[in-house]
């Protein structure tokens, strides 16, 4: 009886120690921290086009409005847990503005303004962007050095695809988004979205791209110098390519050669 319950204690913290691990893994993959804090700044290019042909009227708002876009500027105002506060100054072609503020809630992707592109910070691969967001199971495909000038930091790189039917008119699209997110802070920092439309047949494309920011540089934690020009693969393709242009100058000097002695002995005949 006493080697029977000494089994079932040992049975009993086993579970209990298993149950923590699993208690403590979900809470790291459901914590959503900020990177950011009120005063930072980032300036975007907004860039929008559709192909030739497409009927004006089906091309979405949201692609003339950045083709017609000079720049759009993030700043954020306050960090409340999941809940960032930002004011957004969007600045067009034509000279005219807009500016207001708005909030996002990085857990639940609620947005009350035009610009949504920010994550929690510090997400690897593998790990759900938006754990309290049911529908979105989305994960980053990769972590990347995304190069800057003169440096380069790790970036997060989401790619999706998706599939729409207008139950109206029955029209359909696919749209292809690959996006990436500064690691550290969970900015956005390059935005490049296509959508291939059917009935009619035309295709549109916006991009967001970071121009400038008060948060990082050169020299900042998770700032790295420029990947070097002459890595491995480079120096190997390099070596291939003189070890070929060897082989082939080799082959022309020594017909060359050969030429040359058939002439002087038929000319000794």
């Amino acid at each position: 009886m006493t080697h029977m319950k000494l089994r079932m204690y040992i049975i009993a913290i086993m579970v209990a120690l298993l149950l923590l691990m699993v208690f403590r893994t979900a809470l790291a993959q459901e914590s959503i921290v900020s990177g950011l804090a009120p005063g930072n700044v980032f300036t975007y290019t907004v860039t929008g086009s559709y192909s030739s042909g497409a009927p004006i009227a089906d091309v979405p708002d949201e692609v003339i409005n950045a083709q017609a876009t000079e720049y759009f500027k993030v700043t954020i105002v306050n960090v409340a847990g999941p809940e960032i506060g930002y004011s957004w100054f969007w600045q067009f072609n034509n000279g005219t503005s807009i500016t207001n503020s708005s909030t996002l809630n990085i857990e639940t992707v609620e947005n009350t303004g035009p610009f949504w592109a920010i994550v929690s910070a510090n997400l690897t691969v593998g790990e759900r962007i938006h754990p309290h967001f049911g529908p979105d199971l989305s994960t980053f495909n990769e972590t990347v050095r995304y190069a800057y000038t003169n440096y380069t930091r790790d970036t997060n790189r989401l790619q999706l695809e998706f599939a729409y039917q207008n139950n109206v008119t029955m029209a359909t699209k696919t749209e292809h988004t690959d996006t990436y997110f500064d690691k550290q802070t969970g900015m956005l920092v390059q935005l490049n979205d296509e959508n291939d439309y059917q009935n009619p047949a035309f295709t549109t494309t916006i991009t967001w791209k970071l121009i400038g920011q008060n948060v990082w540089t050169y020299a900042s934690a998770g700032s790295y110098p420029p990947a070097p020009f002459f890595s491995l693969p480079v120096i190997i393709a390099i070596v291939v390519v003189v070890a070929i242009l060897v082989v082939a100058l080799g082959i022309v000097l020594s017909n060359k050669r050969r030429n040359a002695r058939r002439r002087r002995l038929l000319g000794k005949r």
